[in-house]
């Protein structure tokens, strides 16, 4: 492979260690038993919002289109997104189809061919030389909506106050109203981003680690893996072999005992009628892709 002279993204960088710092931090008070019970709950809330909002909204809405909602879903959505302060729909899902178009290869944002830790957290610690500044042509399908394109860009351009507002605002002030404030700022606020960072980053490190079990059962053109216990981190998102083989599927994990809370989120909407279009894989289709691995053994 080709050197690649890359400078760090100290913006980035910066940011990554004062998190990080703050949120180690808000762990050891809560090992102390010095935050709110109502705030370590609420800690729990806004993970499972942000990691929804990336899953259900960033991921498999906007990415992949795997189905249809209003502009009121659509908006929840983003802004549960936004809570994971993981860039905005405009860049973050133009590196993910990049991923998709690129897999392993030279211009995969999070190459997994390049190493685990570059895949997990390297790729957001330096700028990729290759990648031009602004450019969101791979997720030009996003303004084929006139809704959907003036909700991403209203985002795009403001995201840094919506970003502070939602994801360390707003848990501070929820917490304030049983007087712990610094405890929504800190608990809730970066102690649950460094979980929802890292669980997501799994994603692009261990299920792309072949040494994490190997397992394929859908695909071998890449290194895609099926893992359950990143599921249960990332709320289904772990059948990623599965995914990359049947990328628009609105669900990871097509069985019935797999553990894929965004497709159970998604089906339950359509239920009460505020998504629809689900796009499902038929199961003949998931079979013959299954017995076309085992013939490879």
């Amino acid at each position: 492979m080709v050197q690649r002279k890359e400078k760090l993204y100290l913006q980035n960088a910066l940011f990554m260690l004062v998190a990080h710092v703050v949120g180690l931090y808000g762990f050891y008070v809560a090992a102390l038993g010095q935050w709110r019970r109502e705030t370590l709950v609420l800690g729990g809330v806004m993970f499972c919002v942000s990691g929804l909002g990336i899953t259900v909204g960033y991921h498999r809405l906007f990415t992949h289109r795997s189905f249809k909602c209003g502009e009121i879903v659509q908006t929840i959505l983003a802004i549960a997104g936004t809570t994971a302060i993981q860039n905005t729909v405009k860049v973050w899902v133009s590196g993910h189809v990049l991923h998709h178009q690129k897999t392993d290869k030279e211009g995969d944002p999070y190459n997994a061919s390049r190493g685990f830790w570059y895949s997990h957290i390297g790729w957001i610690l330096f700028k990729d030389p290759d990648r031009k500044k602004g450019d969101f042509s791979a997720a030009d399908h996003l303004m084929e909506d006139s809704w959907t394109a003036s909700l991403v860009n209203f985002q795009h351009e403001y995201y840094i106050p919506l970003a502070f507002l939602f994801s360390g605002l707003a848990p501070a002030l929820i917490a304030w109203l049983w007087g712990d404030f610094w405890g929504g700022l800190v608990f809730a606020g970066f102690s649950r981003l460094i979980l929802v960072w890292h669980a997501t980053f799994c994603i692009n490190s261990i299920a792309h680690w072949k040494h994490w079990g190997s397992r394929q059962p859908y695909t071998r053109a890449n290194s895609s893996q099926d893992s359950w216990p990143v599921s249960i981190v990332t709320f289904g998102e772990g059948y990623h072999n599965y995914h990359h083989a049947f990328p628009g599927d609105y669900r990871n994990g097509p069985y019935w005992y797999n553990f894929d809370p965004s497709k159970w989120v998604i089906f339950g909407l359509s239920k009460i009628g505020l998504a629809k279009n689900l796009n499902r894989v038929p199961r003949e289709k998931i079979e013959r892709a299954r017995s076309a691995v085992l013939s490879l053994e």
